[in-house]
């Protein structure tokens, strides 16, 4: 189920209707708001927004996949940045990078953890952005294995796992605005990088040998 190709003269009430269904997002709680609603939102009619999104549905997930290929293009270039001899640094910079990208988009954040809105795993074009993620975090804690960084015996997968559950958490804090509660700071960005920081050596040290 996708939508109908934006055309150059319907870019910009692509532009509008993405703006409008994330205002109605916030405001409805966990709802879909149909495209009457979002036509309405936009003073349009609702033939027009029809011609380009057959549903609302439709206009969620290409808000949604527009705003993860941001967030993948944002990982990849933190990544490189990064001496490929220190994995676990650039796992440190995925993070940083993904909780940037979350303080830069808050509502697309929302939407993508509200399965009452949108089941990500549903929707090949969306969980293949999702998937790219957790298998560059794979790759950079099995490097980190090879190179002594982990525990010979880590169980990559399980740390994987591990740490979306960390991501996950410090992103939710920082939308919902408690970060800098918890951590005494200002800047939840600041405090972001300073907590993952501290996940990095914590896990880092934690997988030596004894």
């Amino acid at each position: 189920m996708t939508s109908k190709p934006v055309t150059p003269e319907s870019a910009n009430l692509h532009e509008r209707a993405g703006v409008a269904l994330l205002r109605l997002v916030e405001t409805t709680q966990s709802r879909l708001p149909d495209l009457g609603d979002i036509a309405r939102e936009m003073d349009e009619p609702l033939s027009r927004v029809s011609e380009i999104y057959a549903t609302a549905q439709c206009l969620l997930v290409s808000v949604i996949e527009q705003s993860m290929t941001i967030l993948i293009d944002s990982c990849t270039r933190a990544v490189v940045q990064v001496d490929p001899d220190d994995p676990m640094g650039q796992c440190q910079a995925l993070i940083e990078a993904y909780l940037t990208w979350v303080t830069q988009h808050p509502s697309q954040f929302r939407l993508m953890s509200d399965q009452r809105l949108l089941d990500v795993a549903r929707f090949e074009s969306l969980r293949r952005y999702q998937d790219s993620i957790n298998e560059l975090a794979g790759r950079m804690m099995y490097r980190a294995q090879a190179q002594g960084q982990l525990h010979p015996k880590e169980d990559v997968p399980a740390l994987v796992l591990t740490s979306r559950c960390f991501v996950y958490g410090v992103a939710r804090m920082i939308v919902d605005g408690r970060l800098c509660d918890f951590s005494g700071g200002n800047n939840a960005m600041e405090a972001a990088q300073n907590i993952t920081r501290d996940y990095i050596r914590r896990v880092a040290r934690g997988s030596q040998p004894r």
